[in-house]
């Protein structure tokens, strides 16, 4: 969340997206709205979490701004859930409110889908890397000398 915020690496341009197939047209490609985190704050207590508000980087009055946390959960010894909560206020209220209505689809809510989808698979191969990365470290140093 601290790449996206500070507009860091590859999370420089990141965006919410959402396919067009979502919206009932043809799956021939998507909507991608760059957006900005700011108000980041991380709690380990009672559990740890990273707040944060995110709304659009150009025309944030014309998209829906949310306001909410992530966080992950450990479920074994090997696994973990990636978890995202909060509330999206929509634009202009109540008009905002019906086209999202009106839609049927939850655009809002696909969009903060994907980017669970993406961080979770951000942290998987975050994860990957350092555990292959200290397997191979364990290979050429621990050689048992």
């Amino acid at each position: 969340m601290n790449e996206i915020a500070e507009h860091r690496g590859e999370w420089a341009d990141f965006a919410l997206y959402l396919n067009f197939g979502s919206l009932g047209l043809p799956d021939v490609g998507y909507v991608a709205i760059p957006v900005t985190i700011s108000d980041l704050n991380e709690s380990t207590e009672p559990r740890h979490e990273i707040r944060f508000k995110m709304r659009a980087r150009r025309s944030p009055e014309a998209f829906p701004t949310f306001e909410g946390a992530l966080g992950i959960d450990p479920t074994g010894p090997s696994s973990s859930q990636l978890w995202l909560a909060g509330d999206f206020e929509l634009p202009q209220h109540q008009l905002g409110g019906l086209f999202d209505e009106w839609s049927e689809r939850g655009m809002a809510e696909k969009t903060l889908h994907n980017m669970l989808n993406e961080l979770a698979d951000a942290v998987v191969a975050r994860v990957e890397k350092r555990e292959l990365a200290n397997a191979r470290y364990r290979l050429i140093f621990d050689t048992g000398d």
